[in-house]
């Protein structure tokens, strides 16, 4: 039952991601990217290194995303002056406007997602998903 729920759970990010990809394309951005711009305007001034630890990604794949995200004018780096090897990233006014569009967007996704769910059903499964993680957390950081 518990691969049945790690199959699942892992097809319906990938069906999600799926579907944003499909509005974001409008856009001229990739999921990828909005998951970069949603990091970095929640923590004004995170490091490329920062932002590989959240998003579990390599560092090819977060530097092709942030040298886009930089030409398309969504974010800017300053280099750190503690240690001019580091650089901060920052999000541009005119992201601003696109991360707007996109919750519209995402808010109409997440409507059509919990169609026919309960308040009470979400926040369940919601509870049951933190339990879930947080054992696979404390598994993987046990030395075994």
């Amino acid at each position: 039952m518990v691969k049945e729920m790690c199959y699942k759970l892992n097809r319906s990010s990938m069906l999600y991601k799926r579907l944003m990809s499909k509005h974001l394309d409008r856009l001229n951005i990739t999921y990828s990217q909005l998951m970069v711009l949603r990091v970095a305007s929640q923590e004004p001034g995170i490091t490329a290194k920062e932002i590989l630890m959240q998003m579990d990604t390599d560092k090819a794949t977060l530097s092709g995303v942030l040298a886009r995200l930089e030409r398309d004018n969504y974010i800017y780096r300053v280099k750190n002056e503690k240690d001019k090897r580091i650089q901060n990233i920052f999000v541009s006014e005119g992201s601003e406007k696109l991360c707007t569009e996109v919750s519209i967007i995402e808010k109409a996704c997440i409507s059509d997602l919990i169609k026919g769910i309960t308040d009470e059903e979400a926040e369940n499964f919601i509870a049951i998903l933190d339990r879930f993680i947080e054992n696979q957390v404390l598994k993987i950081e046990e030395n075994f």
